[in-house]
């Protein structure tokens, strides 16, 4: 389970490395309606969560 640093820090992360990094992954999780990090070892954090990665690196999640 991550948290929203973590999320802070991934898109940071994103904005610096000019791209997702590719240790990690943003989903949404539709049955918490939270983002969450997701390593690549990692399950995905319910069957219906959605990458949100390139929607991020699109801008959609900025301040």
């Amino acid at each position: 389970m991550t948290n929203s640093q973590d999320v802070t820090r991934h898109l940071e992360r994103t904005v610096q490395e000019g791209g997702t990094p590719s240790d990690q992954q943003l989903m949404f999780d539709p049955t918490t309606g939270q983002l969450v990090v997701k390593r690549p070892s990692e399950r995905a954090p319910s069957p219906d969560a959605v990458v949100a990665s390139q929607i991020a690196e699109d801008g959609f999640f900025r301040g």
